[in-house]
């Protein structure tokens, strides 16, 4: 079988190996620390159980309100229509506009003013500060804050007595009263006390100002307001907080500020209408004083009593229908401000007064159309027009107008119709009236105008009694069925945070060592030689338990596996064997390899003989624990020496024989190339049949590409968690370009258990002793 077919079979073999790789030893290099995983579980349990025992704990205050939608508050369940009864979809959409308001930044801004939350009172416990509020001992009121203040600045406010306290600020102490005036950094301000100020006698409290845009800011992110179901108006208020007084008080305040804001937004409304009747009354007021004048007037300078019949029936038709065109002509009016309402593309907060208007639809989608509008100022107040919130109240506002258009359009048309109708009649009884004389003419005249009036002024005042009644009677559209309470603490939770710091505990080290096997950059599984290579390893070298030759077990396994396909990378039937060992760099075990592999050689009996060629750094004396005085390689390369008086016996095995390095040299590389060394080996293979040299790393210098001339195989080392991935680049050159004979990749010190990568062998299966005949350390 040809080399590149025998390379092929063992790469495939290879690659099943390591597709067959077991849990086991993926996470072999974590369970070799287990140690390490070990302690830090039990740090972070101790983290875990400190944190329990110090965190001060969450409440959720919660708080539940039915919120009803402006048609079902505002009538009654008689007069609702059958599409207002079944509108379940606008409905939640009021909800929806509802709950953004309760989010509003005007609400928020007014519960922090209120409440006075910009101010933090904060009492020493242990090493924290912990927050005061139901039991703060005074209150600072902020009469005029300074605009330019640090939010970060704090003082200190330490209580003397029941009327005066120390107040630290930069360094400075300084006495100060109780509701004294106080100017500072912070602008102007006083300290009022609470009934409790002296159990705090001696005992210093942090004061800080706080922010209140990112105070507001925040209280919008943690306050949720959500429905309770899809089908439901009920909305849950909820906040999470340590202070369950804090808590209520916010979420109560917010509540209140709420109903303040929506009865104020009503009385708006109520008392536009008020004023729109007033200025009506006061015209119509002056203008029916001057026809009962003239009607006075008329009667005293012609002495008229009493008119005709016929002239009196007349006059009453023509008055009652002067009075329902007063009730038309009104209503077009209002439906005249409307219609204008709706075209103006901003109208700000008033809403156009809708007496008279039986209709409601119309009367709902304006009280609609209103609110939005109000709805979109309030947040075009704090929010600029791009931000994603206008599109839905923009919509609902289009969407709006064009109904309020549409019904706006048929009531107008059937208003014209009934004024057309009426003002026809009215003709018809004037020219009735035409044919009295003409005293009564003009009296009928005067009289019609009185009637018209009075009517009027009567439907007004009317309309003005309805609306103040709305006025005094205002409800809210919502009601607390909940009020604000605390449910259980909800944190710290002993089991999630045992079971997170259990999990930390192990993902922590094992991050750490999957990370720092990334960041060293070193080779630690076989695949990446071969993928980088696209050439199998030829032989794994477990790690040695010890330095020096192997004494048995696994690893002396591993190199007779090695011996038996090294036999085969030779040419059939030459005379001796030359093997060269090399590495990228030094500290990859190719000393250790050429020791061992001619031991091995040697157990075969068949004469071997290492050449310790590295001759810079020499190891193979050490291994084999030889005199570093002895004249070796370099002295024969010099002339210094005879074949015979370099060569040594092991020590170890009969038939391995030992050349080393020799005297030290500043030229290596030139004593190399001075023709001498091919006749060592030409002289060495008379004698032995295997010749193993051991050569300096060929990526730091060049010695081993002289020495490969002479060589016939080469085993190229790299050793796991040693041998950096920048090297494998080198390695593929080398063998793209064949600069080395019959190159093949050994992976040394492969340890499975501490980097989870390699071919994990079953070590009971080998013997762990010497047997008969092999070589001790």
């Amino acid at each position: 079988m040809s080399t590149n077919q025998t390379q092929f079979l063992t790469f495939a073999t290879e690659k099943e190996k390591n597709s067959s790789v077991s849990l086991k030893s993926l996470f072999a290099k974590y369970l070799y620390n287990w140690r390490v995983i070990v302690v830090t579980v039990i740090v972070m349990l101790a983290i875990a159980f400190a944190y329990t025992q110090l965190a001060d704990p969450v409440y959720q205050v919660k708080a539940t309100l039915l919120v009803n939608t402006p048609k079902d508050a505002d009538k009654p369940a008689a007069n609702q229509s059958v599409l207002d009864k079944i509108d379940l979809p606008k409905s939640t959409d009021a909800v929806e506009n509802e709950i953004a308001k309760l989010k509003s930044a005007k609400l928020i801004n007014q519960v922090i003013a209120d409440l006075q939350l910009d101010v933090r009172y904060e009492k020493k416990d242990g090493l924290l500060y912990k927050e005061l509020y139901a039991t703060r001992p005074f209150r600072v009121l902020i009469v005029k804050r300074n605009a330019e203040a640090d939010p970060k600045t704090k003082v200190f406010i330490q209580i003397k007595d029941h009327n005066s306290f120390v107040l630290k600020t930069d360094g400075v102490d300084k006495l100060q009263s109780f509701n004294d005036v106080l100017h500072t950094e912070w602008g102007t301000w006083k300290v009022i006390p609470a009934s409790d100020v002296s159990s705090f006698v001696g005992k210093p409290v942090r004061v800080s100002l706080l922010d209140a845009d990112k105070l507001t800011e925040y209280y919008q992110k943690n306050i949720d307001a959500a429905l309770e179901d899809k089908l439901a108006t009920a909305v849950n208020l909820s906040f999470n907080t340590n202070d369950k007084q804090k808590g209520k008080d916010i979420i109560n305040q917010l509540i209140k500020v709420y109903h303040d804001d929506e009865i104020a937004d009503k009385n708006k409304e109520t008392q536009n209408t008020i004023n729109f009747i007033d200025q009506r009354l006061a015209s119509l007021t002056g203008e029916l004083s001057g026809v009962e004048k003239s009607i006075s007037d008329f009667k005293s300078s012609n002495r008229l009593t009493d008119i005709t019949s016929d002239a009196k029936f007349e006059l009453e038709k023509l008055q009652n229908n002067d009075s329902r065109l007063s009730e038309i002509n009104v209503q077009l009016s209002v439906i005249d401000g409307i219609e204008s309402f709706v075209n103006s593309p901003h109208t700000g907060d008033k809403a156009p007064a809708v007496i008279g208007i039986n209709d409601p639809a119309l009367v709902s989608s304006v009280e609609k159309l209103a609110q939005l509008q109000l709805q979109h100022d309030q947040l075009a107040a704090t929010t600029p027009e791009t931000n994603p919130d206008f599109e839905e109240i923009n919509a609902q506002i289009r969407t709006t107008k064009a109904a309020i258009k549409d019904n706006v359009k048929n009531i107008k048309a059937s208003l014209l119709n009934a004024q057309s109708k009426l003002r026809s009649q009215s003709s018809s009884s004037e020219s009735s009236i035409a044919s009295l004389p003409g005293q009564e003419q003009k009296f009928i005249s005067i009289k019609r105008q009185q009637s018209i009036k009075e009517n009027l002024y009567i439907y007004l005042l009317q309309k003005r009694e309805e609306v103040s009644m709305s006025y005094a009677t205002t409800v809210s559209n919502y009601k607390v069925l909940d009020a604000a309470h605390s449910l259980p603490s909800k944190w710290p939770n002993k089991k999630i945070i045992y079971l997170a710091a259990f999990l930390l505990g192990i993902m922590l080290p094992a991050g750490g060592i999957y990370l720092a096997q990334q960041f060293k950059g070193l080779i630690l599984d076989p695949a990446e030689i071969e993928n980088a290579t696209e050439m199998p390893v030829f032989v794994e070298v477990a790690a040695a338990p010890a330095a020096g030759l192997a004494r048995g077990g696994l690893v002396v396994e591993q190199l007779r596996n090695l011996r038996t396909r090294l036999f085969d990378l030779h040419s059939a039937g030459k005379k001796s064997n030359v093997t060269l060992i090399t590495s990228s760099i030094s500290g990859e075990g190719k000393s250790f390899i050429a020791g061992n592999i001619g031991n091995i050689l040697a157990n075969t009996g068949k004469k071997t003989v290492i050449l310790e060629l590295d001759l810079r750094r020499s190891a193979i004396k050490d291994i084999f624990k030889l005199s570093k005085k002895q004249v070796g390689i370099s002295d024969y390369l010099r002339g210094n020496a005879e074949l015979t008086k370099i060569i040594q016996p092991s020590g170890v095995n009969e038939s391995l024989d030992i050349i080393s390095s020799g005297s030290a040299v500043s030229n290596p590389t030139e004593l190399l190339e001075n023709g001498r060394l091919s006749e060592l080996i030409a002289e060495l293979e008379h004698s032995y049949t295997n010749i193993i040299i051991d050569s300096p790393p060929v990526h730091l210098v060049a010695d081993a590409y002289v020495i490969a001339r002479v060589s016939d195989v080469t085993l190229y080392v790299a050793r796991q968690g040693v041998t950096p991935k920048s090297e494998l680049t080198f390695i593929k050159t080398l063998l793209k370009e064949n600069k080395l004979p019959n190159m093949q990749i050994v992976f040394n010190g492969v340890n499975v258990k501490k980097f989870g990568f390699g071919y994990e062998y079953d070590n009971s299966y080998y013997q762990t002793t010497s047997l008969p005949g092999e070589l001790s350390a």
